[in-house]
């Protein structure tokens, strides 16, 4: 049952707040005091004791949502990941995330957050990183909106890790885990926790509106081979083998299966997204006031 919320609260939207993100997102915030509001394509899927409606990007909100609820700050973690062609990819991500922030906008919503991803920079390949891209520069054009671009995202303990980490782990439980290339893909991560921490910096930091996008992850980088090893000798996974795949190889398969209309778990984007990452992330953006934990040094304490 929902309980009630107090009006002396921040009130704050989450969309994606069934995802593993938008839970820590909406956990958190809670946890500091505001009033947190879910939005999802699946209310069921929600955290029962904060109220949620409906959310969709063909669909949006419902009309007067952010108005009716007071609503102050709107963070957009939502991402549809079924359309694999530009042009739907297009059509349900980028415009409905448009469309979200101009009701927001209209409705008196004083600050947006778009989560972004490093993925997103001039120049890069996937679709996922250029529809990321296109959204940041929508919002850029807003007095009240500010991107997020995070790296990967692990929590600690990391059995509570979801999306990349989250695969891997369950990779490693099985012992076999296919390997793009050498693994030699630089990445950077972001500890689920400093990324709430900065987030609601960001949602209560009137300076930082209409900025430049702030990456946000440890600025150490890892090797795709590392984290896995990493990862592999903190849970103590012995039995992990790591098998290469040739990179284009890969990304050839699945889009043959995608092509046949097989749904696969890895999409042949994320393949462009992890081997064309960008060469040059800047991590000036990031407050002062807040700080990335290193990924060895964070699982190493977790695990002790």
């Amino acid at each position: 049952m929902n309980t009630p919320i107090d009006d002396n609260k921040l009130r704050v939207a989450i969309t994606g707040a069934g995802g593993y993100l938008g839970r820590n997102l909406c956990a958190y915030l809670r946890e500091q005091g505001a009033a947190v509001f879910q939005l999802t394509s699946n209310p069921a899927r929600t955290e029962q004791s904060m109220p949620a409606a409906r959310f969709t990007f063909h669909s949006g909100v419902e009309p007067r949502f952010f108005s009716d609820h007071k609503i102050e700050a709107l963070i957009h973690a939502a991402y549809d990941f079924h359309p694999r062609q530009r042009k739907a990819i297009w059509e349900s991500n980028v415009k409905g995330s448009i469309d979200l922030f101009a009701q927001a906008r209209t409705e008196g919503v004083k600050r947006i957050i778009f989560i972004s991803s490093m993925s997103a920079y001039k120049g890069c390949r996937s679709l996922y990183g250029s529809a990321k891209l296109e959204i940041e520069k929508s919002l850029s054009e807003m007095h009240d909106g500010l991107s997020v671009r995070p790296g990967l995202i692990y929590s600690t303990p990391l059995t509570q890790s979801g999306g990349m980490i989250g695969s891997v782990l369950q990779s490693l439980e099985r012992g076999l885990i296919p390997l793009v290339g050498k693994g030699d893909q630089i990445l950077y991560l972001s500890h689920v926790q400093d990324l709430c921490r900065l987030v609601e910096h960001l949602i209560l930091d009137s300076g930082s509106a209409g900025s430049a996008p702030v990456t946000a992850a440890h600025p150490q980088p890892y090797a795709l081979r590392e984290i896995i090893q990493l990862l592999a000798l903190t849970m103590k996974s012995k039995k992990a083998r790591l098998v290469p795949v040739p990179w284009r190889l890969a990304w050839a398969g699945v889009r043959v299966l995608e092509g046949a209309g097989v749904q696969t778990e890895f999409r042949s984007d994320s393949i462009l997204s992890l081997v064309h990452q960008n060469p040059d992330p800047d991590f000036s953006a990031i407050p002062s006031q807040i700080a990335f934990r290193d990924f060895a040094a964070a699982i190493g304490a977790a695990s002790s």
